[in-house]
C-alpha cells in the first residue's frame, strides 16, 4: 500500500519536471503529484498517527530517493510564479498542517503564505500572522522581513522602521542569513522617500552578491586543485 503511493507520487514528480523540461506549461500535473504525496503520508501513519511527524522525515525514510522537500520547493516557485495566489495559500495551510514543525521551523512557507495573503487583499490578517510568527521565532530573519513587507502593505511605517533598526545597525553587514531583511528595508526605505538609507542597504547587498560570484568562481576555477577557503574569507 505506501510502496504503491510512493510510487504514485514518483511517476507523477518525475512528470513535473519532464513537463518543464520539454517547455510545457502542464500546471495540473504539479497538483495531482501533491495529491499523490498528501496520500503518501496519509498512507505512512496508518500506522500510527505520530508517523512522519516533521516533513524532512519524508526524505529520511525513503533515502532521499524521491527529494520531496525539493520538489516542494519547486511546486511553490510554480504556484508563486504563475500568480495562482489562491492556490498558493491553500497548499501552504495544507503543508503547515500536515507536519508539526517542531525541529524545522518552515520559514519560507511562512513567508508565501504571508505573501499570498496580501496578494489577495487580507492585508490584516497577513499583519497578525507574521505578528504571531515573530513572537514564536523573534530572531528568524525570514520572519522579520515578512513582518516589513505585511507593514508595508497597511502603510504602518512606524512599526516596520522599527523592527528593521531592532536587527539592521549601522556596521551590521548583509550575510546570507539576513539578505532578506536588507532586502525588505530598502522597500521600506524606497515608500519612505529615504533615498540616502534606500541605497546604502542596497549597496550593501550589492557586494554581498559580488563577494559570493567571486567565492563561488574562485571554487570553479580551483575545482581540481586541492584548494579551501578559509573560515574568515567566508560571508556566512
Amino acid at each position: 500500500m505506501k510502496n504503491k503511493k510512493w510510487k504514485e507520487f514518483g511517476k507523477l514528480a518525475g512528470k513535473c519536471y519532464l513537463a518543464i523540461g520539454m517547455g510545457e506549461q502542464d500546471h495540473e500535473i504539479w497538483n495531482q503529484a501533491f495529491a499523490a504525496l498528501k496520500e503518501v503520508v496519509t498512507a505512512e501513519r496508518s500506522d500510527g498517527p505520530d508517523n512522519i511527524a516533521e516533513l524532512y522525515l519524508l526524505d529520511e525514510i525513503t533515502d532521499y530517493e524521491y527529494d520531496v522537500q525539493g520538489w516542494l520547493e519547486d511546486y511553490l516557485d510554480d504556484l508563486d510564479m504563475r500568480e495562482d495566489k489562491t492556490e498558493l495559500l491553500k497548499v501552504c495551510d495544507e503543508l503547515l498542517g500536515m507536519f508539526r514543525w517542531v525541529e524545522d521551523m518552515p520559514s519560507d512557507i511562512n513567508f508565501l503564505k504571508s505573501s499570498a495573503l496580501c496578494s489577495l487583499g487580507r492585508k490584516d490578517e497577513a499583519v497578525g500572522f507574521c505578528k504571531e510568527w515573530l513572537e514564536k521565532a523573534p530572531d528568524d530573519f525570514v520572519a522579520v522581513a515578512a513582518n516589513v513587507y505585511a507593514l508595508l502593505e497597511v502603510n504602518d511605517m512606524e512599526t516596520a522602521e522599527r523592527l528593521i533598526r531592532q536587527h539592521i545597525q549601522e556596521d551590521t553587514e548583509c550575510t546570507d542569513e539576513n539578505d532578506i531583511l536588507f532586502a525588505a528595508a530598502v522597500a521600506y526605505y524606497k515608500k519612505a522617500g529615504n533615498k540616502k538609507e534606500m541605497k546604502r542597504l542596497d549597496k550593501a547587498r550589492e557586494e554581498y552578491a559580488n563577494l559570493l560570484a567571486q567565492l563561488f568562481l574562485g571554487f570553479d576555477e580551483n575545482e581540481d586543485d586541492d584548494f579551501t577557503w578559509d573560515d574568515d574569507d567566508l560571508p556566512f
